[in-house]
C-alpha cells in the first residue's frame, strides 16, 4: 500500500506559496522560487571570526533532479554572482574569490528553475496541450503578442529554447514572446508553432546546497598547509517558511504577524570556546532584528537573559556580526542559546571557536516554532543519526535548548545499527533554557566504548538541539571538532526510472559534497554517510554517488552508465553507515555528490562526515543531508462518467488521483448535482482509496422527458485546501433516456 505522507509536504508548499512572495528579493529570483532556493547564512572571504583570522568559504550547490536545472548565486540582496547550467545530478563548487564575494564575506542565495520545462511536462503526462501560432515581427529582439485567454503553465515554441532564444509572460488574455535574449529567433514575418501546457502542478527543481571554509587554503580540498576546516549545509526555503510560523498559531507567543524567528541551540564563551554570530537580511527589504542570549547557568537551572541586539536595523543583503567576547563582553565561562526574531526573514549562523587549539564549530540556526506540519515537521522531536562514545577519541555532546516557557522533560534514547535501544537519558529542561547531554557520562546505561549510535531526541515541548561531535586528544590528527543539526526525519515514497538512465525518487536525501582520500595513506578529504531509520516501517535508503558533471560513478554505476544505486534494508530504528575509503571502485581522491533515494514505508535522517587527518588543526567538517520530497509530482485525476443511462437508475462517477508515481491515497473528492433533474441531490464523495479511487453514486428520481440531463461538478482537492482551486474541478453531464421499447 502507498502511504498518503504528502498531506505534510502539500501543507508546507502552502505556507511556501503564501512566504515566497513577501521574502524572495525581486531581482534574486523568479517570483516563486518555491522549494528550489536554499540560503548561505555567511560565505568568508579573509574573514576574522571569534579569534580565528584567514577564514574563506566556498559554497557547493547540487541539482537532485534526473532533470537539468538552471540555477543562478546572488548575494543576499539578490544582486547576481554567476549562473550556470546543473545536468541530471550535476554540482558546483565555487570559492568566495570565484563568485566576487568581497571581504570579509557575504550571504549568498542560490535557486533554481528547470532547463526545460517541457521535457519535465512530457513525463508528467497530466497537462493538457494546446497549439496556437506566433508569428514574428520586427525589429529583431523584440516582443510578439499573441491572444490566449488563460495563463499557460509553460510554453513551448517548437525549434527554439526557453531562456536562451525567448522567454515569455502572459498578462490579461495575452502571451508576449520576448525573443531578446541571445539566441536564435524566426525570421520577420514567419510563423511558428506554439504549444501551451496547462498542468495541476509542475513543481520547482530541488537542490541542496553546503559551505566549507578553511584557513591556510582556500577551496574544498584540503592538505597539510591547511591550518583548520569545518562547515555548514545551506539552509532550505522551507525552514525559512516553518520560520515565520506561517499558517499556524504559535504558543506561548500568539499572532506573531509572520516574524522570522530562530534557535541557535548553543553559543559559548566556556573551556577557551568563543562564539561570532553572524545574522543576514535576506527579506529584500529594511529588517528589524532581535536576539537575546539565554543562559543555561548549570544543568537544571535557567540563567539570566541578555539583549544581544534590540531593534537593530538591517538593510536589504545587509549582515551582522556580533563576537560574545569582543561585541557582547561576555566573560569566559558562559554556555546558553541565542533566540532571534526579525519583522522580516533573516538567517543565521553561529562560529564556535576555540583558538589555542584551531578547533571550529559552525551551527547554523534553526526555525523556531511551536506547531507541527502534519508528519513532516514535529517540533518536540529530532533526530541524531551520528553519535559517538570514545570512538577512535570521538565522543558527541547533545545541546538542547528548550523552546517553551514550562520545564520541558526531554529523553534521549540511543540506538545501534541493529535498531536496538541500548541506552536512555532523562532531562528536565527549565523554561527557554539548554543543557547538553555528554555521551561519555551515559556509559553506565549501556552505550559501551568504540560506539556508534543513533539517538532520538524527543521533549514534552518544542525543543531545538545541536550535536557537537568532538576529538580533544593531542598530536596530529587530534583537536578536531563539528556540529550538525539534530533533524527532522524524511518519510519514505516511491521511485520510478526515466528514459535516461536516471531514478526519480518522491523522498530523496542530498549530499552535494562527497570526497574520498588515499587508501594507502588514510589522509585526504574522506566522507562518510550516516543514515538512521528512526521510524516504526522498514526503509530501503539507495545510496548513488555522482562525479560532478552528474554522471554515476562505481560502485553505483550500470553497464550503460545508468544509475545503479547501493541499497541497504533498514529496519525500524536501525542505521548504516558508508565510508568512502572502503569503496575501493571509487576512484581515489573523487570530489562529487551523493543523493540517497528513500523508498519504502519508513523513514530516513543523515549526515555525512567530511575529514582530513592530514590537515595541521582541526580538519573535520559535518553535514546534514538535505531532505526532500515531490508533493506529489505531476498530480492529477480521471473522471469515468457514463454519458447515458436508462431514467430511474444508479449512476456512479469514478474519480481517479494519480501521480508520476502511481495511485494516490487520502485525496478529498466532492460531487454535486449542479444543474438538472436531481439538482436537489446532496453532496457525495469521500476520499480516495489505496488505488487512487473515489466514487460518487446516486439514483435518478427527478427526470422527464423535457429535463433530463444533469449536471455534475466533481472537485478533487489536489492540495488539501479545503477550498476549490484553479485545476481542481470538472463537469461532466448525465443524460436520462428512456428504455428502448
Amino acid at each position: 500500500m502507498r502511504k498518503k505522507f504528502l498531506h505534510l509536504a502539500m501543507a508546507l508548499g502552502l505556507i511556501t506559496g503564501l512566504f515566497v512572495g513577501a521574502i524572495a528579493p525581486a531581482a534574486a529570483a523568479p517570483e516563486e522560487p518555491g522549494e528550489g532556493a536554499i540560503y548561505f547564512p555567511w560565505v568568508p572571504n579573509d574573514d576574522s571570526l571569534a579569534g580565528i583570522d584567514g577564514i574563506t568559504g566556498s559554497v557547493t550547490v547540487q541539482n537532485l533532479e534526473g532533470f537539468a536545472v538552471d540555477v543562478t548565486l546572488t548575494d543576499a540582496d539578490g544582486n547576481e554572482l554567476t549562473s550556470i547550467t546543473l545536468n541530471p545530478r550535476a554540482s558546483q563548487t565555487w570559492t568566495a574569490d570565484q563568485l566576487g564575494i568581497d571581504e570579509p564575506g557575504s550571504g549568498v542565495i542560490a535557486f533554481a528553475d528547470w532547463n526545460d520545462i517541457g521535457t519535465v511536462i512530457e513525463f508528467l503526462g497530466l497537462c493538457d496541450e494546446s497549439p496556437t501560432q506566433g508569428t514574428r515581427g520586427t525589429p529583431a529582439n523584440t516582443t510578439d503578442e499573441i491572444t490566449v485567454a488563460a495563463e499557460p503553465t509553460a510554453v513551448a515554441i517548437d525549434g527554439y529554447r526557453e531562456g536562451t532564444d525567448f522567454n515569455w509572460r502572459w498578462e490579461n488574455g495575452t502571451l508576449y514572446i520576448d525573443w531578446s535574449p541571445s539566441g536564435a529567433e524566426p525570421a520577420a514575418s514567419k510563423e511558428y508553432s506554439v504549444t501551451l501546457y496547462e498542468c495541476d502542478e509542475v513543481p520547482f527543481p530541488r537542490i541542496a546546497g553546503v559551505e566549507k571554509h578553511t584557513v591556510g587554503t582556500t577551496g574544498v580540498r584540503t592538505n597539510s598547509n591547511t591550518e583548520s576546516v569545518d562547515g555548514y549545509s545551506a539552509i532550505p526555503l522551507s525552514d525559512l517558511a516553518i520560520a515565520a510560523d506561517f499558517a499556524t498559531i504559535s504558543w506561548p507567543e500568539v499572532d506573531l504577524d509572520n516574524q522570522s524567528r530562530w534557535i541557535l541551540p548553543i553559543v559559548q564563551t566556556n573551556n577557551g570556546w568563543n562564539t561570532a554570530i553572524v545574522i543576514t537580511n535576506v527579506s529584500g527589504e529594511n529588517n528589524s532584528v532581535n536576539a537575546t542570549f539565554y543562559a543555561a547557568d548549570g544543568q537544571g537551572f535557567a540563567g539570566p537573559s541578555v539583549a544581544l541586539l534590540s531593534g537593530e536595523t538591517l538593510g536589504p543583503g545587509e549582515s551582522i556580526v556580533v563576537d560574545l567576547t569582543e561585541d557582547a563582553g561576555f566573560p569566559e565561562g558562559e554556555v546558553g542559546s541565542v533566540w532571534i526574531d526579525a519583522t522580516g526573514a533573516v538567517v543565521a549562523v553561529a562560529f564556535r571557536h576555540k583558538v589555542e587549539t584551531e578547533m571550529t564549530l559552525t551551527t547554523v540556526a534553526q526555525p523556531r516554532t511551536d506547531a507541527p506540519i502534519g508528519s513532516f515537521f514535529d517540533p518536540n522531536v529530532a533526530y541524531g543519526p551520528l553519535v559517538f562514545r570514545d570512538y577512535n577519541g570521538w565522543n558527541t555532546g547533545i545541546n538542547i535548548a528548550n523552546l517553551s516557557s514550562n520545564t520541558n522533560q526531554v529523553t534521549v534514547t540511543y540506538y545501534n545499527y541493529a535498531g536496538n535501544v541500548v541506552a536512555s537519558d532523562t532531562r528536565n529542561i527549565p523554561a527557554r533554557a539548554m543543557e547538553y547531554v555528554y555521551t561519555p557520562a551515559t556509559g553506565n546505561f549501556g552505550i559501551g566504548e568504540n560506539q556508534i549510535t543513533s539517538a532520538r531526541i524527543e521533549g514534552t515541548a518544542p525543543l531545538a538541539a545541536a550535536i557537537d561531535e568532538v576529538k580533544y586528544l593531542g598530536g596530529q590528527g587530534e583537536g578536531h571538532a563539528m556540529s550538525y543539526a539534530a533533524g527532522s526525519a524524511l518519510v519514505g515514497g516511491d521511485s520510478v526510472p526515466l528514459a535516461n538512465g536516471r531514478e526519480l525518487y518522491e523522498s530523496l536525501l542530498g549530499l552535494p559534497l562527497v570526497q574520498k582520500g588515499n587508501p594507502t595513506s588514510g589522509f585526504g578529504d574522506t566522507s562518510g554517510i550516516n543514515l538512521f531509520n528512526p521510524s516504526g516501517d522498514a526503509v530501503t535508503a539507495a545510496v548513488q554517488f555522482l562525479d560532478s558533471a552528474g554522471v554515476p560513478v562505481a560502485p553505483t554505476v550500470g553497464a550503460d552508465d545508468s544509475e545503479n544505486p547501493l541499497t541497504f534494508q533498514l529496519p525500524a530504528g536501525a542505521g548504516a553507515t558508508i565510508y568512502t575509503l572502503s569503496l575501493s571502485e571509487l576512484p581515489a581522491g573523487f570530489q562529487g555528490s551523493a543523493v540517497v533515494g528513500v523508498v519504502g514505508d519508513g523513514a530516513l535522517v543523515g549526515v555525512s562526515n567530511n575529514v582530513n587527518y592530514e590537515v595541521a588543526g582541526d580538519g573535520s567538517a559535518v553535514f546534514n543531508l538535505a531532505p526532500t520530497s515531490f508533493a506529489n509530482f505531476g498530480l492529477g485525476f480521471t473522471v469515468d462518467s457514463e454519458s447515458e443511462n436508462p431514467v430511474g437508475t444508479e449512476h456512479t462517477i469514478t474519480v481517479t488521483v494519480s501521480d508520476a508515481f502511481g495511485p494516490v491515497e487520502g485525496i478529498a473528492v466532492e460531487c454535486k448535482v449542479t444543474q438538472g433533474a436531481n439538482a436537489d441531490v446532496g453532496a457525495m464523495g469521500g476520499s480516495t482509496d489505496t488505488e487512487g479511487v473515489a466514487t460518487c453514486t446516486y439514483t435518478d428520481a427527478n427526470s422527464a422527458a423535457d429535463n433530463n440531463v444533469d449536471t455534475i461538478t466533481v472537485w478533487v482537492d489536489l492540495n488539501g485546501s479545503g477550498t476549490q482551486d484553479p485545476g481542481e474541478v470538472r463537469t461532466v453531464t448525465k443524460t436520462w433516456v428512456q428504455p428502448a421499447p
